[in-house]
């Protein structure tokens, strides 16, 4: 479990240095905020809520500090997003690859409303409908599947290395 944590803080430290470093667009490729999306399922999936809490309160506030945001938005936002994600992690976990995907994409468009709702409430600027926006449809689907992919790779990586020999040579 160490590993996996391990793993997760710095997949949510690759996703601020993509924000930081990256270009500030918007529209469609307003992403990289929302890379932690995919890392906040896979967190809320895959840590126990002991320590699911201690990762949201280290990363959102990590976040929150770093982006200049109100002290607590991300935290609330990461939180109550791998909160729904682990209340529903036995459906997740026994889903075909396709309704991991789906839910993966439901999830991140969550997280990208509640964040740009929260941000909203904060700057007292208002553009709606952000909800319908082509950005929202796009960073969901991206995140969706970066969130799969994520998995994927977590379990392949927790396995232990003897298992992971075996799988390879078939």
């Amino acid at each position: 479990m160490n590993r996996t944590f391990g793993r997760l803080l710095l997949l949510a430290g690759g996703a601020w240095l993509v924000r930081a470093v990256g270009p500030e667009l918007y529209g469609t490729w307003a992403l990289t905020t929302n890379l932690l999306a995919a890392v906040t399922i896979q967190a809320g999936l895959i840590l126990s809520p002991a320590v699911l809490l201690l990762w949201v309160l280290g990363v959102g506030l990590f976040w929150d500090v770093t982006t200049f945001s109100a002290l607590g938005h991300h935290v609330l936002v990461i939180g109550v997003i791998a909160t729904v994600v682990r209340t529903q992690r036995g459906w997740w976990v026994g889903s075909s690859a396709s309704e991991q995907v789906v839910g993966s994409v439901l999830a991140s468009v969550a997280f990208f409303v509640c964040d740009r709702f929260f941000h909203g409430l904060e700057a007292r600027l208002w553009s709606w409908p952000f909800s319908l926006s082509v950005s929202l449809v796009t960073a969901g689907l991206v995140n969706g599947i970066v969130s799969v992919a994520l998995g994927w790779w977590l379990e392949w990586r927790s396995l232990p290395s003897r298992v992971r020999a075996v799988r390879r040579k078939r």
